[in-house]
């Protein structure tokens, strides 16, 4: 078979990079069927503890996945380690500020009205092998370690890869539909590619160190009032803050620095952020850099990119892997659809349209949390045991909390992001609802994350999107119009009926036609043009395709069904 031959009749989805995004992608695709080879040259061991906040988003992500609970079993910390943040000027010093919302790895706290899945705080030791084996649990999933990718090239037809596995030397050709890049900020495809980033680099430098000492959880109950997940310190200039890896007697550290490293710092810079000369074992350091960019494209013909690899950001709030998780999932079920062949060819084009907008908040976020943090100044009399230290201690935790509180309270960054503008959405002439980081109104407003509500049978609403769009009723509303519409375009669908009152109240609308990946496509009551509707939803509008697109010729029966609750 001939290379281009090879290509046209490829159902595979090439993904560069098993990292949370990666493997994510992987998921995403292997559950809705689709063949997908991973290449990563490393060997799935995890060198640094990093990115361990894992938003309500992504939880909702892992429980459609089937992995929710599996997450929160083997979380580290424990499953009762509380999210609490604290302000300190050491941890054997004066509390300033904290905040902490009830929320452990067991209950969602304060989230628990807003969706099935409060956040959890998984270190990549257990986020990133969860992952895998839910990946590799799936049959359409192939990951390759120790496999780099060493060209690739593309026409109209597909993908052509070629690899070489690190161990053997063997070189090997795969052909795929599409190729997906989730290889990181220094993403080898992205500059293949000749895409650039665009923001600013390097807004500040900074050290992290991984590091052992049994006696600071005892020190965290002695002095700061229970466990906690991260202790921000005014302790000096570097501002060092520590944040939980294990809950028993690991941990990170991260300090601020504008000199050079020395080895024997790191040891040092504990002692400081603690107050006191603990026990310390060092066991791996690593330079970090904050930036806020993003990706000029998301796409050049059948090659895209997603996460690290599409947008870098400083990890004040948690934004990076959460945002990335988000991509996946959006380019994932789109790049089934199209695959299935009831897609039409704008419907990738979305993908850009839709996740850059949210890359740009989120970095911009981010950055302004860095901001936030940098105005927090140490200052010895807050050390101090007199009333002036006091006042100013009260001052300084007045500050804290108005300034880096949202960072902590991100509800809107984890739930409250919408795709405004996207061309597969039908606006209906309301108002857009508010868009802030540390406030989430539920809203079905067509972009926004469809609503969580709980049902009788004791299923979230959520639990019922994923596979296909899920047109929700309300009432008496008819949906016999959409459900024909849909058999006719070839389009998966199920009904869904609320029978509660609260419920159809939150649902706003008598009918909101739900996308695969849970946000609202359109609602409203009966429609004048239901396949219209449906084609705008499945990117199959008259139009021209994009370079690289598919265009479908045929559609494949639905699956259309109904379900009371």
């Amino acid at each position: 078979m001939s290379d281009r031959n090879a290509r046209a009749g490829s159902r595979r989805v090439l993904v560069v990079g098993a990292g949370p995004v990666g493997l994510s992608l992987a998921i995403e695709l292997g559950w809705r069927g689709v063949p997908v080879t991973v290449l990563d040259q490393g060997d799935g061991h995890v060198p640094f503890p990093a990115g361990e906040a894992i938003f309500s988003r992504t939880m909702e992500h892992l429980r459609r996945w089937g992995c929710a609970e599996e997450a929160r079993a083997q979380s580290a910390p424990p499953t009762d380690f509380p999210h609490r943040t604290v302000f300190a000027t050491s941890v054997t010093g004066h509390v300033l500020a904290e905040f902490d919302y009830g929320v452990t790895n067991r209950s969602p706290g304060v989230y628990g009205p807003l969706t099935p899945e409060g956040p959890a705080f998984l270190s990549k030791f257990s986020f990133l092998p969860l992952l895998e084996r839910t990946a590799r649990g799936l049959p359409s999933v192939d990951i390759r370690f120790a496999t780099r990718l060493e060209t690739f090239d593309q026409d109209s037809d597909g993908v052509l890869a070629v690899m070489r596995d690190l161990k053997s030397g063997v070189s090997e050709t795969l052909s795929g539909a599409y190729l997906v890049a989730c290889d990181g900020g220094r993403s080898s495809v992205r500059r293949g590619l000749g895409i650039e980033f665009e923001g600013m680099f390097a807004q500040g430098q900074n050290f992290a160190v991984h590091f052992r000492a049994p006696q600071l959880l005892d020190l965290l109950r002695e002095r700061l009032g229970g466990p906690a997940v991260q202790i921000h310190t005014l302790s000096s200039e570097r501002r060092p803050y520590i944040t939980v890896v294990n809950g028993v007697d690991e941990w990170r550290l991260s300090v601020y620095l504008e000199e050079e490293p020395q080895p024997e710092d790191a040891v040092a810079w504990v002692h400081e952020a603690v107050g006191s000369p603990i026990d310390v074992e060092i066991l791996t350091a690593q330079p970090w850099s904050g930036h806020c960019v993003v990706a000029h494209s998301y796409r050049a013909g059948r090659v895209f990119l997603a996460g690290d690899a599409a947008h870098l950001l400083w990890p004040k709030g948690g934004f990076g892997a959460n945002t990335g998780i988000g991509d996946a999932v959006d380019l994932g079920w789109k790049l089934a659809a199209v695959l299935q062949g009831w897609a039409g060819p704008a419907l990738l084009d979305s993908y850009e349209l839709e996740r850059r907008p949210i890359a740009v908040r989120n970095v911009t976020e981010a950055s302004g949390n860095w901001r936030s943090d940098s105005q927090l100044a140490p200052d010895p009399v807050l050390g101090r045991a007199d009333a002036d230290a006091h006042r100013a201690r009260s001052e300084m935790g007045e500050l804290i909390r108005r300034s880096r509180g949202k960072e902590f309270r991100c509800t809107g960054v984890q739930l409250g992001y919408r795709y405004s503008g996207s061309p597969i959405c039908v606006p209906d002439g309301a108002p857009e609802p508010p868009d802030e980081p540390d406030a989430y109104i539920p809203s079905t407003w067509p972009g926004c994350r469809a609503p969580h509500v709980w049902l009788p049978d004791g299923s979230s609403v959520l639990d019922h999107f994923g596979r296909g769009f899920v047109l929700v009723v309300s009432g008496s509303a008819d949906p016999s119009s959409l459900v024909e519409a849909a058999h006719q375009c070839g389009v998966p669908l199920t009904v869904l009926r609320l029978t509660e009152p609260a419920a159809a109240k939150l649902y706003e609308r008598p009918l909101v036609l739900v996308r695969p990946d849970g946000h609202v496509g359109w609602r409203g009551e009966a429609p004048a043009d239901p396949v219209a509707v449906l084609d705008r939803l499945r990117g199959a509008e008259t139009g021209n395709p994009a370079p690289g697109s598919v265009m479908v010729t045929r559609a494949v029966a639905p699956k259309v069904g109904t379900r009371q609750l």
